[in-house]
């Protein structure tokens, strides 16, 4: 052993460092696998000025697991949390005297993940604000300083927003989200491997990196609603559904508890006046499309660092900056459905009840497992034949019936959209997009005798509008979104 490991890591071994548990502590994580043989546990005390007053540990395993613990314990006791979440795999192996022997590198990230997740427990723990069904929304810190909470998910774009932000000058903290249970290796941005990944990219550009557990709260108001939609006969948009309710509530949350005040995502848009939300400079990387429903005081402390870039650009920047994220390819699934089945995802939670295929008249064309396995404008996988194409024109879930008919059939003019959010005068509303990758249309909104919906007449037919899409309106310019909502049902 002593030819192996440097005098610091034996020191560590001889004469342990904080080694026990915390019985009144604010957070407790855990990293490893006993099937492996190697356990990391640490429980932390966080007291004023979120300082951690007291760090313990304990490790089950090789001698540089314990030895790892005891230097991680010793170097984060006494600093404030921001700090602590900067403590990166070179600080603790400087700590222990250099690189550790082959084979036991796996140490470091080791009881770095459990002191990371006992942070994040302790951030998990005072969540009934933002579990509360309005989400949290607050008015940041109100400091003027620049200092920003950026969500980072192990892609480019994320990364690449928190390297301009800290080149703009702000304190920087980054976060990844874990919104779902993905296993490890898949290429989901919740997946182990990807926040480890992500921990690292941060770490590498010397930025401190936080983890929230958002499970429950997005189980709840993302996956909870993607599912029940299709089995209402609704087509979500589970993005849209993750910015509403999710992803910028908990970055506010985690500024608020910061001191902090602003937030930054990854998306491809720009914050202008009012506030209000525009197009970015890359229109074919326009994300203002599924941003519709934020709330004007969040977007109001948002920003934004990729609407004045292309995405080629975005990529040279973190080439040139030597991140290991400049060459990862685009994702294009659903988070918590890498596979990109989401009827295979939805039968598996909804129970599937028989029904009939008809046309327009009610003639009986054939069966169908259930209506969550159809959506409107649906034309693969009917079950039925006819001399022209055949598409999804409604599902009648009530009666368990899906209507088809052919493509005429899912001309739509004129369409009522509820759930709104306004971030301009509904009068400026020139224009409407129905679909992610859809053009936009030109229309007429006028408001209904029912509070928050309103009438969409369009100028020239759309096909295959769907109870529950995102309509989003866009001034005359097609520059700036005057707001959305979601569509309630098509009226001719």
């Amino acid at each position: 052993m002593a030819e192996r490991y440097a005098p610091e890591v034996l020191d560590h071994l001889v004469r342990p460092r904080n080694v026990g548990e915390i019985e009144a502590n604010s957070g407790v994580g855990e990293s490893g696998d006993t099937a492996c043989g190697d356990v990391a546990r640490f429980t932390v005390r966080i007291g004023d000025g979120l300082r951690l007053e007291e760090v313990r540990y304990r490790v089950y395993g090789c001698a540089a697991c314990i030895a790892c613990g005891s230097a991680l314990a010793e170097l984060a006791e006494g600093r404030d949390l921001v700090s602590a979440a900067a403590i990166t795999k070179d600080d603790l192996l400087e700590a222990l005297g250099g690189p550790l022997p082959p084979g036991k590198e796996h140490a470091v990230t080791l009881v770095l993940d459990a002191l990371h997740k006992a942070f994040e427990d302790g951030w998990t723990r005072d969540y009934d604000a933002l579990l509360a069904d309005g989400g949290y929304v607050a008015p940041g810190s109100g400091s003027g300083k620049k200092t920003v909470v950026a969500a980072m998910s192990g892609g480019v774009d994320s990364a690449v927003t928190a390297l301009l932000l800290r080149e703009a000058g702000y304190n920087v903290v980054a976060c990844t989200f874990r919104l779902h249970d993905a296993e490890p290796g898949s290429r989901s941005c919740c997946s182990p491997d990807t926040v480890l990944f992500a921990r690292d990219t941060a770490h590498r550009m010397g930025l401190p990196h936080f983890t929230l557990n958002l499970k429950e709260l997005f189980g709840r108001r993302v996956m909870r609603d993607f599912v029940g939609s299709y089995a209402k006969g609704s087509t979500p948009n589970p993005c849209v559904a993750c910015n509403a309710h999710v992803k910028f509530h908990a970055a506010a949350y985690l500024a608020d508890r910061l001191g902090y005040e602003k937030v930054a995502t990854g998306h491809y848009a720009r914050v202008g006046e009012g506030p209000s939300l525009a197009r970015p400079e890359d229109e074919t990387k326009d994300q203002t499309y599924v941003l519709w429903p934020m709330p004007k005081e969040l977007l109001a402390r948002t920003v934004f660092p990729l609407g004045e870039h292309r995405k080629t650009e975005v990529r040279a920047i973190a080439e040139r900056n030597g991140l290991a994220v400049a060459y990862t390819p685009e994702s294009q699934d659903i988070c918590f459905i890498p596979s990109g089945n989401y009827r295979d995802f939805v039968g598996r939670k909804v129970e599937a009840a028989p029904g009939e295929i008809v046309a327009a008249d009610g003639t009986v064309l054939g069966r169908h497992a259930g209506v969550a396995n159809f959506t409107v404008g649906q034309r693969r996988g009917l079950g039925v034949s006819a001399k022209t194409p055949l598409y999804v024109r409604e599902v009648r879930p009530e009666t368990r019936q899906v209507v088809v008919g052919g493509r005429e059939d899912l001309r739509t003019t004129e369409i009522l959209v509820g759930a709104t959010n306004w971030f301009l005068g509904v009068q400026e509303a020139a224009f409407v997009q129905i679909r992610y990758n859809g053009s936009a249309v030109a229309c007429k909104v006028a408001a209904t005798e029912r509070e928050g919906v309103y009438r969409v007449v369009f100028e020239e037919p759309v096909y295959g509008v769907a109870p529950g899409q995102s309509a989003v309106f866009y001034t005359h310019d097609l520059d700036r979104v005057v707001g959305g909502g979601r569509v309630l049902r098509k009226e001719s």
